[in-house]
């Protein structure tokens, strides 16, 4: 897409003047210049790069762009744009929706994407889903964190872009007859929602400045849907939220299961003879492209799935291949291991800088380093919670939307799973838990004393989990 830009009063950095045009880019680190997403080509006009003049025509990084001249052309490619649509999971398995003759609204506050499902006489009616719009600020909650804790105007436009993404969904959904909203979330998405500085979540204890949220009027919050009270899922710990309190009210676990939601935070809770254990692990972005050139959500043209010699599957139809997604990446290491086309160290074999693993998409071997350094994370967290309570894995029910469209051979096969367990997509739950909360509010007294059953297990103070980390960036 090619634009003619003139800046107006002090508005100059180019990311913005792109937002205000009606072209977001995609800023996943929050317009910190690492994460390269947001590469444009500027054509003409007078430039400042990092604070130093350029030369043009020349690439670079919008973020770090800062138009001087009165105007300015520049070519922005498709793969440089913020994503707005995506296959975002919406469904769930677990307990009976109760029957209500109320319509209520639904809503999955995430990470990376919001979901929102319209319920009436216990039913799902319609449904909705768009990405978060807080990723202009990172895709992470540590930048989110941070951004949150810089100044009241930085929690100010999180809470804001929250309430814009939720009110997105809203409008499609037509909440003009919702009796009631409820909302779950990790425990950083919630206190940004009610504009709740998270900064302690930041820092060691890791302590949630709150754990139950107040019930507010959808006017008070900003939210399209009047006076509708909105309600809050509450919140297990700093980085095990109500997502997974969610979760686990969905899925009653027995001993010898897990309940792990992999996300940029991998979630995990335990149940045990002596009760529920939970912890998180910090997995980070790569799953979700972040980091990773060749990497993309899941949008059309990402290739979801990958067979080998060249043979995959797609979203969508009638375009080149964009990238992978998360489960893409996962079939990659699984299936080229077994090929023989990478050793155990994810060195590519024979040697090489790179290997295309499509046509047009090829994947460098720092990138397969940072694939294998999420998959050592998520597996270190499940086993090393599992020894430290002296648990055998017997199932994992696997929550969220990277589950959903994960192929479990290819999960275990590069060892993000372990093999000696029955493995079971359960899907969003934490959507799931929010519609039984808005269908009947009488859920929160149980919702509240579900976040009281697991104990906090720190990873960090577990000297075992470093040695688990480590076999972890290994291929079986």
């Amino acid at each position: 897409m090619r634009l003619i830009l003139q800046p107006e009063g002090e508005r100059r950095n180019l990311a913005k003047l792109l937002a205000a045009a009606g072209c977001p880019l995609d800023l996943r680190c929050g317009g910190n210049g690492t994460c390269g997403r947001c590469r444009v080509r500027l054509c003409s006009g007078e430039w400042e790069v990092d604070g130093k003049p350029v030369a043009v025509p020349v690439e670079a990084n919008a973020c770090r762009t800062r138009l001087v001249s009165l105007q300015g052309e520049v070519d922005v490619p498709e793969r440089s744009m913020a994503a707005m649509r995506g296959q975002i999971a919406v469904s769930w398995s677990g307990r009976p929706l109760p029957e209500s003759g109320e319509t209520v609204i639904a809503v999955d506050l995430g990470t990376t994407t919001v979901a929102a499902a319209k319920l009436r006489g216990g039913e799902l009616i319609r449904e909705a889903s768009c990405f978060n719009s807080q990723s202009r600020f990172g895709d992470n909650v540590i930048t989110r964190i941070n951004h949150a804790g810089s100044s009241p105007e930085g929690l100010d436009a999180l809470r804001l872009a929250a309430v814009d993404s939720i009110n997105e969904l809203l409008d499609r959904l037509d909440a003009s007859d919702a009796a009631r909203i409820a909302v779950a979330g990790n425990t950083v998405m919630s206190c940004l929602f009610h504009g709740i500085d998270p900064s302690p979540i930041g820092v060691m204890p890791f302590t949630p400045p709150c754990r139950i949220f107040p019930v507010r009027s959808a006017a008070e919050l900003g939210l399209h849907a009047g006076e509708s009270p909105v309600l809050t899922v509450p919140a297990i710990a700093g980085y095990v939220g109500g997502d997974l309190t969610a979760g686990l009210f969905e899925t009653p676990l027995r001993s010898g299961e897990l309940l792990v939601d992999i996300g940029t935070n991998c979630e995990i809770i335990l149940r045990s003879e002596e009760g529920f254990f939970c912890t998180a692990a910090a997995a980070g972005p790569a799953f979700e492209g972040a980091g990773i050139h060749c990497g993309c959500r899941a949008v059309p043209g990402a290739v979801d799935h990958y067979f080998g010699n060249g043979s995959f599957s797609m979203i969508g139809e009638g375009k080149a291949p964009v990238g992978l997604c998360g489960s893409a990446m996962i079939d990659f290491l699984a299936v080229e291991r077994k090929l023989g086309h990478l050793n155990e160290f994810g060195r590519i074999q024979p040697s090489a800088d790179s290997f295309e693993v499509v046509p047009g998409v090829s994947i460098y071997e720092w990138e397969i380093e940072q694939l294998l350094k999420a998959k050592a994370a998520v597996c270190a967290g499940i086993r090393t919670l599992s020894d430290h309570c002296g648990v055998p894995v017997r199932k994992i029910h696997l929550a969220g939307g990277f589950a959903r469209y994960l192929d479990f051979g290819s999960a275990v096969g590069c060892g993000l799973l372990p093999a000696e367990c029955e493995l079971e997509a359960v899907g969003n739950t934490s959507l799931g838990g929010a519609a039984h909360l808005a269908l009947d509010p009488g859920t929160m007294a149980e919702l509240e004393s579900v976040i009281d059953l697991p104990k906090e297990i720190p990873l960090n103070l577990l000297p075992e989990f470093e040695d688990n980390y480590i076999d972890g960036l290994l291929l079986p």
